[in-house]
């Protein structure tokens, strides 16, 4: 996504956050071309190092400032890819079937798009993997958090953490774990939209940790809606794509 210069500088010397909450530092710099499009920001982050994210990755809404994970906009770049190139073999099918286009015209056509499935069938692969990996990631870090969630419980029963201090810890542990666990649920969304699209291809996702639940909720921001939601139709490999 494209953010101009004039949207992102009113956050300059703010808060960046991803759309799950999470506090990624404070914006420092910002890049822009000649048409006045961001290109990259600084952040400075929480232990005083830099960090530099690309301008694409920067979504507006309101008073709010947004760094969208990449594997986000990946999956979106996927699935708009997706769905132009079914939309067009579809019309050029339904054209050539009514007579409406000559045949050397219609193979060379549907050749170029086919190229181009078979383009994105690669990269689903790879968005697969990477969806992987960041799910491992995540599961790891709910497991930490559920340890350290039922060590707190342990040491204020026993006495050792008195209430104040049980009790803020026990927010912010219970809002890591809300934040995580939306951030997993995307994610799932996403992988089961990419594997319908071949139900072949296995998923190389490590199993889900069972979440603690919390024994009081905290007041959590409320995630920005920038998901890439799974779609329930069947998608396309039905479409005689020619391997390379």
């Amino acid at each position: 996504m494209i953010t101009s210069l004039e949207q992102v500088r009113k956050f300059l010397g703010k808060q960046l956050q991803d759309p799950y909450g999470r506090t990624h530092g404070k914006l420092i710099g910002i890049t822009a071309n000649l048409r006045d499009e961001t290109t990259a920001v600084g952040v400075e982050t929480a232990n005083g190092e830099f960090a530099q994210y690309p301008g694409e990755r920067l979504w507006v809404n309101g008073e709010t400032l947004t760094l969208v994970p990449a594997w986000k906009l990946d999956a979106e770049e996927f699935r708009k890819e997706f769905d132009i190139v079914t939309r067009r073999l579809k019309a050029l099918d339904e054209l050539f079937s009514v007579g409406d286009i000559q045949q050397d015209i219609y193979e060379d056509l549907r050749k170029q798009h086919e190229d181009g499935i078979n383009e994105l069938k690669e990269k689903r692969r790879t968005l697969l993997d990477a969806l992987a990996r960041r799910t491992g990631v995540l599961n790891a870090q709910l497991r930490e958090l559920q340890i350290y969630l039922a060590s707190n419980k342990m040491l204020h029963a026993s006495g050792e953490f008195d209430d104040a201090g049980y009790r803020s810890a026990s927010d912010e542990i219970n809002t890591g774990l809300v934040r995580t666990s939306a951030e997993r649920k995307d994610i799932e969304a996403i992988t089961t939209y990419l594997v319908r699209l071949d139900p072949t291809t296995p998923i190389a996702i490590s199993p889900h940790q069972e979440t603690a639940t919390p024994q009081s909720q905290p007041v959590v921001p409320q995630a920005q809606t920038t998901t890439v939601q799974a779609t329930t139709r069947e998608p396309a490999l039905v479409l005689h794509v020619k391997e390379k």
